[in-house]
């Protein structure tokens, strides 16, 4: 129920900055247009070339391509599978996991090119390889014979023995360095928890540390560019994915997103400020977005019906790539700016003064009408899903009110 001051506030006027006709835009680039499926776009420390791996004639291997679009350089040519290609800090070699005989091992390749150089031996499931900070190892996930469980390894880089960081009878998955190389963060499911959880160790082995611990999964790790911070995705309350972040030291968690959709896979940006992920929207597709990295307004960054997923930050931050299933029906890269910018002619902004109608509980639309919903990003949302906030809502193609939503 309204309080008194509420009814008083009925109707006011708001000078404010409104969205008007269609949601934000930003033109996309696309990169690749071969036949073919390319996954898992990497950007090249200098932010010149981009790797991913690519089915082709042989199977799935490793290329490259600059990252203003160009030829493709394939870098493996062989019959084996090749995945999920990591780029090393200085630039002269990638990382990936190979299917060799049967099963996964870490190889490198140079970045220009040439012999890939196989860097673990034949344990089962070895995956998501990545480089330390200084290039001296890289870390993996790999069956361990002794456990039966899938542990946290590192290799020197320039090839020697495999170390064990980790040994609990758990699965552990998705190592990921903190920017000094001091530690690991990754992901843990299994006899400590029936739910995921995050936890790290430090680089050289020991204790675990469980940073998580609630009745939800937890995915995919990253830390912040200064190492204070993990962010993560978690199915909560919602019941579905949202964003989540803590202090990497443990504490408590802090949730970035609320909204009844999935959102996947973030990935902060270079200066730490944002963080892109992609989430399944009201499109009915999976779409690039991006939000402060202490939360607020999400920014969509595409806006079509094809999906797009795996979004990664230029190092100068001014550019995200990522794959999409366009037209053609494969898998392509493409890149798009991380600004926030505006659709052309069919886009603009006007200083206008709205009745705000304060509400609480649902919102009432007019019968046979053509209504739209906007929020203040000028993004379209769902009646029935709305939140407290500020809403525009377009009649037959005019904006004809303001919306104040407080419960």
């Amino acid at each position: 129920m309204l309080t008194l001051l509420d009814k008083q506030m009925l109707l006011i006027s708001i000078h404010v900055m409104i969205l008007v006709c269609c949601p934000l835009k930003a033109e996309e680039v696309q990169l690749t247009f071969e036949a073919d499926y390319h996954y898992y776009p990497q950007w090249s420390p200098d932010g010149s070339e981009i790797c991913y791996h690519r089915s082709d004639s042989y199977g799935c291997n490793i290329y490259k391509l600059p990252s203003v679009g160009g030829t493709q350089v394939p870098l493996t040519s062989d019959y084996h599978a090749h995945y999920y290609p990591q780029w090393s800090y200085d630039g002269s070699e990638i990382v990936y996991m190979k299917t060799d005989t049967t099963v996964y091992r870490i190889y490198k390749v140079s970045s220009n090119g040439g012999v890939e150089i196989p860097l673990t031996g034949y344990s089962f499931f070895q995956m998501n390889p990545q480089w330390s900070p200084d290039d001296s190892y890289i870390v993996y996930t790999a069956v361990d014979t002794n456990s039966g469980y899938r542990q946290i390894y590192k290799v020197p880089s320039s090839s020697g023995s495999e170390i064990l960081l980790t040994s609990s009878q758990d699965e552990h998955e998705y190592p990921q360095w903190s920017p000094d190389g001091g530690e690991i963060a990754y992901e843990v499911s299994g006899n400590s928890s029936y739910f995921r959880q995050i936890y790290k160790v430090s680089s050289e082995g020991g204790a675990e540390r469980q940073l998580t611990s609630d009745d939800y999964n937890h995915r995919f790790p990253e830390w912040s560019p200064d190492g204070s911070e993990i962010v993560y995705q978690k199915t909560d309350s919602t019941g579905y994915w949202q964003l989540y972040k803590i202090a990497s030291d443990g504490g408590s968690e802090i949730c970035l997103t609320d909204d009844h959709y999935n959102h996947n896979y973030p990935q902060w940006s270079p200066n730490g400020s944002e963080i892109t992920y992609y989430k399944n929207d009201a499109t009915a597709h999976s779409q690039i977005y991006k939000v402060p990295s202490g939360g607020g307004v999400e920014i969509p960054l595409t806006i079509d019906s094809y999906d797009h997923r795996f979004p990664q930050w230029s190092p100068d931050g001014n550019e995200i790539v990522y794959n999409k299933i366009d037209s053609t029906g494969y898998l392509q890269i493409y890149k798009i700016s991380s600004a926030f910018i505006y659709e052309g002619d069919r886009f603009h902004i006007r200083n206008c003064d709205y009745a705000a109608t304060i509400i609480s509980g649902p919102l009432l639309l007019p019968d046979g009408k053509n209504c739209i919903i906007f929020d203040i990003t000028g993004r379209v949302v769902i009646p029935d899903k709305i939140k407290p906030g500020i809403f525009f809502i377009e009649i037959d193609g005019k904006i004809t009110q303001k919306v104040i939503k407080i419960k």
